[in-house]
This record gives C-alpha cells, structure tokens and sequence, in this order.
C-alpha cells in the first residue's frame, strides 16, 4: 500500500513539473499536501519547479546524447540544492525519495521505449 501510494505521489509530481493542462493546480496542491507544506513554501517550491521544468527543456533538446548523462546530474544537483533551501529536513528527505523514484522510472520506461 505505502508503495503504491509512493508511486501515485511520484505520478503526481511528474505530472506537476511537465504537464501543461488545468490539472496542475490539483496535482501541485496534492504534493504539497504529501510534503505538508507552509504557506510561505508554496511560492518557493512553484519556482524551483518552474526552473526544473525549463532547464529540462533544455536538457530534451540536447542534440549531443553523449552530454546527457553529466547535465543531468548537474539540473538534479540545482535542483536539489534549490529544493534543500526551501525544504525543512523532513520534507526535503520526503521529497528527494519521490524525486528519486521518479527519476528511476522515468528512466526505466524510456530504456523500454527505446527497445
């Protein structure tokens, strides 16, 4: 159950950072909701989400694959540094499981797509 709930959470974020539809502000209140955060966070976190979201449209649209690898970790460390900032301990710990998560799967679906 917990499981299934991390990955619902996972989706949730996903969905906050790349989709473009009406839904966005239910799925932002949800995770903020799962991080329990503060009213003056909220602000914060939409930033980092927008600067995530922007730097990686730019990392999609890297032309040199062979550079992907070290530009990912460069956007996940900003971003994860920015999130620290706002975060308080608990939160952050909660966020970067999710994030990794994400990440993880995120990364094991595109292994299947390119099949």
């Amino acid at each position: 159950m917990k499981k299934m709930m991390i990955a619902a959470l996972m989706c949730c974020m996903v969905m906050s950072v790349y989709a473009q539809s009406e839904n966005n502000g239910l799925t932002f209140d949800r995770m903020s909701s799962y991080l329990e955060l503060t009213t003056s966070q909220v602000e914060s976190v939409k930033q980092a989400f927008s600067q995530f979201e922007k730097m990686m449209d730019s990392f999609n649209k890297m032309e040199d694959k062979s550079k992907q690898a070290e530009a990912w970790e460069r956007i996940k460390s900003r971003h994860m540094k920015t999130m620290k900032e706002v975060l308080d301990e608990k939160q952050y710990e909660k966020y970067v499981s999710t994030f990794n998560l994400t990440a993880n799967n995120t990364a094991e679906r595109m292994q299947e797509k390119a099949k």
